[in-house]
């Protein structure tokens, strides 16, 4: 049996769209993204060269005054510059610059062992953390330009080009690092901060009152120009209804005489 009951129809959901956060409003007003970006390009600028650099040095000598510090603190620094360069145009949120800022801050460290062991290095230039008898070969084993001019003219200046590198990494480090802490501190600031509205203008006119708070009426005004030895005409104080007109006063100006005038609408 065919069941012919109505089926009622279901209201369609329209699709909700997730509101704006604010928050990531605030972080995009504030965040300074063209310094970011800048301070970006810089970042990878100086990565090529402290990799170049050790390539350089390893391929001079392979043995002596180098643990590749340069090669495996270089992945660190790649990362950080193009994490730092989409947290400044492809995403914008602060979720993108929390993770930018956490690279930034592992950069900052490898940076600090790139100036450390340059710097040891420099002082040492024969220092060698492999064996013995590699340490004490010579010829093409030691490199493949390996010679003791190549060493003191192209490999020692590699590595003081390296160390002023690793400087500059470590300065850029430290810039994101503060241009975030400034930026949360102002949306912190912003959210805080009272809102003052402005106080609403009175533009009403001033309502005369007397000294028991009531409010006066204010005072009757003449409507015709005073003439001498004419009768004064005010507004009508009292308003009879009677159907054909409405009562006046006419004071006189020597005996001070109230009259009452009824004045008639004209028949047509």
């Amino acid at each position: 049996m065919i069941n012919n009951a109505a089926v009622a129809p279901t209201a369609s959901i329209p699709p909700t769209v997730p509101p704006n956060n604010p928050t990531q409003q605030e972080w995009r007003q504030k965040y300074p993204a063209v310094l970011s970006g800048i301070l970006s390009c810089f970042q990878f600028i100086l990565t090529l060269a402290i990799i170049g650099c050790e390539i350089g040095s390893i391929l001079i000598d392979i043995v002596t005054a180098t643990i590749y510090v340069g090669l495996w603190a270089g992945l660190f620094f790649i990362v950080a510059s193009i994490s730092q360069s989409s947290s400044s145009c492809c995403c914008r949120d602060r979720g993108c610059a929390t993770y930018t800022l956490a690279t930034q801050c592992i950069s900052l460290f490898f940076a600090a062992c790139v100036i450390g062991f340059d710097a040891y290095f420099l002082i040492q230039p024969s220092t060698c953390f492999f064996p013995s008898s590699t340490c004490n070969s010579s010829g093409s084993t030691r490199g493949l330009f390996y010679s003791t001019s190549n060493f003191n003219d192209i490999k020692i200046p590699l590595i003081k080009a390296q160390l002023g590198a690793a400087c500059g990494m470590f300065i850029l480090c430290l810039v994101f690092i503060i241009i975030y802490i400034v930026t949360a501190i102002r949306i912190k600031r912003a959210r805080t901060k009272p809102t003052v509205y402005p106080e609403a203008q009175n533009t009403l006119p001033a309502v005369p009152t007397g000294p028991d708070g009531m409010i006066t009426a204010p005072p009757v005004m003449n409507i015709r120009a005073h003439k001498p030895g004419s009768p004064l005409y005010h507004r009508p104080t009292i308003v009879v209804d009677n159907g054909d007109g409405r009562a006046n006063d006419l004071v006189c100006p020597t005996c001070t005489t109230t009259m009452a005038v009824t004045v008639r609408k004209k028949l047509p």
